[in-house]
């Protein structure tokens, strides 16, 4: 037994963040995919142990893309490359993946922006670190760098020239704050993206390492050398006061440097797997410091989808929950008590109980509406039985499982209570409202059909042809979708009589946000205006508020918590924008099959949704297809979306919304254990396939 010396304060959060690991599983799908050599551009991350792990596995480090064989699969780093470098490598016919981090691709697309704007970009950062590099190179005759502030009260710019400044992602908000300060007060004109481009990474290991350093004699950061996160939390303890070294592994620690220190801090850079920390624990225990205690200053549950094509199957996805590690895939259950398309793992009993109850709740309605009217006459039953099968045709129920998601995270409990039946209705009542907005949107989007089947205006426009009926059969089969979707707008309603005040208020206008938001979709595909701000505007309605927020805020104002409003609407908002994308890139993409409708039928309907207005201000050929309304080509345009790349685009939006979502929840005061199952949520409606 060593003699005890002392105890190790171990930081967290620590070690991968979301773009290291989805770079080393970019590379190790890559290998599982082609086989053996791939090349990796770079170093993948900044780490020789994941470089040497990758390496025996058949990954094949160069400096430049001109090392790689003609035709074989070159793999970008999480650091981002220039346009030069992607010039390049489509020269040689390299096959590329992208494995760049997507908050650095954010920064790309910016200096991309800025330079559009004729503006003089000025990057802060290190000049010879690879992100700066291949940001550089977005507009190399628009861009100055800036490493420090020294540099920042020099640099001279011309009279009357429009700046804007972006900042390396690896460095913290308190690594630039001076800098930006000093930009600012000597280039008043100056724009900025903001510090939502500063990795969250680095600040959250930042401010870990400030929390052990207060307690602690010496702290260790282990990271590799060239790894400019792990050396600057060296740099952040030892300006608190606290000597510290780096770390590349165990083999590195010298037991002189612990004479007389009784705490040591323990710490890893974003790039630094955990085998190196469980090591350098295990020799800290041996040379007498075996008591260990654990400092958390923040969660992450930030996930980055690795690029189309190299996503895990649904079975590698749910071996990848139960082992820990986080997944991407959907695995959207079909029953109609409750899909686990919002959360991984299955829905906890408290939720299953309440979905049930929401289940019976519509069940018991329309099985009296059926037996009411249908005793007058069978006919008047047919609207009834529309939204009947409807419901019950294996949906996915995020609107009810949102809202009683919004009470649980909010502490309510299932005790009986006014409450607990107020979260079933409400459930009961966003189900319904769901119906209505299908069924109508069925109807103006010409949809032949829906989950599998046909849809409610086909169906019986079927049936109207089929018996040879007066008048026009497309009318009647309108005629019968829309009485079935107002009584479904009717049935909500009705099923909300219990509703408080502050509950009705929220319930009132998510229907109205929705139903206007209908209006805004139909003006934009009439109009064919591209415009990306509207069109966001539109999803955040239609899809952002109404599926996500208002569920979850209308839950939480049962349970009695207003207070959750603003970390609710954050996160609603981004999951939402993100869930609305999804179902943009599955009409666009997805397969019939699996998502139960025809592809590609917002195309076909003239729909500007947010994809093609994203796309048709960022690529001609989408923009001409557009702008020519009178010979719309779906096909055409179909094609020239592929041809964007506007896919891969969405795809990385799609995943800094996820991560918005994620930093929502960070300091919101939630039941235990909601903060993750949200996060889970989130990513599930994210990334699912239908």
């Amino acid at each position: 037994m060593p003699t005890p010396r002392g105890r190790v304060l171990l930081a967290e959060p620590r070690g991968f963040c979301a773009g290291v690991d989805r770079a080393i599983e970019i590379v190790e799908r890559a290998l599982e995919i082609h086989g053996a050599p791939v090349y990796v551009r770079k170093q993948i991350v900044h780490n020789e142990h994941v470089v040497r792990d990758l390496e025996e596995r058949g990954a094949v480090f160069v400096d430049s893309e001109t090392e790689v064989p003609e035709g074989a699969v070159c793999i970008f780093s999480a650091h981002g490359v220039s346009p030069q470098v992607r010039d390049n490598a489509a020269g040689r016919q390299l096959n590329v993946i992208d494995a760049t981090c997507p908050l650095v691709s954010k920064v790309h697309q910016e200096a991309r922006r800025f330079a559009r704007d004729e503006r003089t970009l000025l990057l802060i950062g290190h000049a010879d670190h690879e992100e700066i590099e291949g940001t550089y190179g977005e507009a190399p005759d628009r861009t100055v760098i800036v490493e420090d502030a020294e540099q920042a009260r020099q640099v001279e710019l011309p009279e009357g020239t429009q700046a804007a400044f972006l900042t390396q992602t690896t460095l913290s908000v308190d690594d630039t704050s001076e800098i930006v300060s000093i930009l600012r007060e000597r280039f008043p004109g100056i724009v900025g993206a903001g510090s939502e481009d500063i990795c969250y990474a680095s600040q959250n290991r930042q401010n870990a390492i400030k929390a052990i350093a207060a307690e602690s004699d010496f702290v260790l950061v282990i990271g590799s050398v060239n790894s400019s996160n792990s050396v600057r939390m060296v740099e952040v303890a030892e300006a608190l006061g606290t000597p510290g070294k780096l770390l590349p592994s165990v083999d590195h620690l010298d037991p002189s440097w612990l004479e007389g220190v009784e705490t040591v801090g323990v710490s890893s850079g974003a790039s630094a797997p955990e085998l190196l920390v469980d090591q350098v624990i295990s020799r800290l225990a041996e040379l007498g410091y075996g008591e260990v205690d654990s400092v958390v200053t923040a969660k992450e549950n930030v996930v980055f989808r690795p690029p189309a094509g190299l996503e895990r199957s649904k079975s590698e996805a749910k071996s990848e929950a139960k082992s820990g590690r986080a997944g991407t895939g959907s695995d959207a259950a079909g029953d109609a008590g409750g899909a686990d398309a919002a959360g991984s793992g299955g829905l906890d009993k408290a939720t299953k109980k309440l979905l049930s109850r929401v289940t019976t709740r519509i069940d018991d309605l329309l099985t009296a509406e059926r037996k009411q009217w249908g005793d007058v006459d069978a006919r008047m039953m047919q609207p009834i039985d529309v939204v009947a099968r409807l419901v019950a045709a294996g949906g996915k129920r995020l609107r009810p499982t949102f809202c009683i998601s919004g009470y649980l995270a909010a502490g309510g409990e299932l005790d009986g209570s006014v409450a607990e039946d107020a979260v079933a209705s409400a459930g009961a009542a966003l189900e319904l409202l769901h119906a209505f907005a299908l069924i109508h949107d069925d109807v103006m989007d010409n949809s032949p059909t829906r989950r599998g089947r046909p849809t409610a205006h086909m169906e019986f426009a079927g049936i109207h042809a089929e018996h040879g009926w007066a008048g026009e059969a497309r009318r009647y089969g309108e005629g019968v979708a829309i009485i079935a979707g107002d009584l479904a707008f009717g049935y909500a309603h009705t099923v909300t009589e219990n509703l408080s005040g502050p509950a009705r208020k929220v319930w009132n206008h998510l229907g109205t946000e929705m139903i206007v938001g209908q209006q805004l979709d139909m003006a934009l595909a009439a109009e064919l205006a591209p415009d990306p701000d509207l069109a966001r505007y539109v999803a955040v309605c239609k899809s952002g508020q109404y599926t996500i927020h208002r569920p979850l805020a209308l839950g939480a104002t049962i349970a009695g918590r207003d207070d959750l409003h603003p970390a609710f609407e954050a996160y609603g908002v981004a999951a939402g924008e993100a869930f609305q994308l999804r179902d943009d890139l599955l009409d666009a993409f997805g397969d019939p099959a699996v998502t139960g409708k025809p592809a590609g039928l917002d195309l076909s309907e003239h729909k500007m949704n947010l994809l093609l207005a994203l796309a048709a201000t960022k690529d001609a050929e989408v923009a001409r297809l557009v702008a020519d309304g009178q010979n719309w080509d779906a096909e055409l345009l179909h094609e020239a979306l592929l041809a964007s790349g506007m896919r891969e685009e969405v795809e990385k939006r799609i995943d800094r919304l996820v991560e918005t979502a994620h930093k929502a929840l960070e300091k919101a005061p939630l039941a235990p254990g909601w903060r993750e199952r949200l996060g889970e949520m989130a990513v599930r409606v994210s990334y699912r396939d239908r």
